[in-house]
C-alpha cells in the first residue's frame, strides 16, 4: 500500500478524530475562550494599559476614543503600517510612533473586536474579510487614511 492510499483511508478518521477532541474540550471546559482580550493584553497593553488608559502624554487613551471611533476604517492599516506622525485625541498631541505589531487578519479581527466592545462602547463586529479588504485599501503611508485634523481633535469624556 502507497502513501497517498494510506493518507486516503486515513484522513477522515484524523479529522473525526479532531472534531471529538473539539467537542470534548467545548464541554469539558464548557466554553471557548475569546481571543480577543489575549491578544489586546499581549500584544497592545504593554502601551495602551490593560484597561485602555494610554501612558500620559506618550500614548493615547482607547476608553471612549473619539479619534479611533471616526478612524475606525483605519485601525488595520495602523496594526499592519504603524502610525508615525502626531494625533490629537481628547484635545492632547501624542507623538510617540505606534509600531506595526504583525497580527494576521483573524487576529486583528478578535483585538478590534475586543477594544470595540470593551473600550469604544460599540456594538460593532467586523470580521477576518473586512480587515483584510482594509489592507488592500491602505498604503504603507497610513498618514492619508486618517480624517481631517479638525475631525480628529474632539475631546474625549472623562
Amino acid at each position: 500500500m502507497n502513501v497517498k492510499r494510506l493518507l486516503k483511508y486515513l484522513a477522515p478518521f484524523a479529522i473525526v478524530g479532531l472534531v471529538a477532541i473539539f467537542i470534548y474540550n467545548l464541554f469539558h471546559n464548557g466554553r471557548i475562550e475569546d481571543p480577543g482580550p489575549i491578544l489586546y493584553k499581549s500584544e497592545c497593553s504593554g502601551c495602551h494599559g490593560d484597561n485602555g488608559e494610554g501612558v500620559k502624554t506618550l500614548v493615547p487613551p482607547l476608553t471612549n476614543d473619539s479619534f479611533a471611533i471616526l478612524n475606525f476604517d483605519s485601525i488595520p492599516c495602523w496594526f499592519r503600517y504603524g502610525l508615525s506622525h502626531p494625533i490629537i485625541v481628547g484635545g492632547k498631541t501624542y507623538d510617540q510612533p505606534m509600531y506595526p505589531n504583525g497580527l494576521d487578519e483573524i487576529q486583528a479581527a478578535n483585538v478590534i473586536n475586543y477594544v470595540s466592545g470593551q473600550f469604544f462602547n460599540s456594538d460593532k463586529r467586523i470580521n477576518s474579510q473586512w480587515v483584510l479588504d482594509k489592507w488592500k485599501k491602505c498604503g504603507s503611508n497610513v498618514k492619508y487614511q486618517i480624517r481631517s485634523k479638525k475631525e480628529i481633535s474632539v475631546p474625549v469624556p472623562d
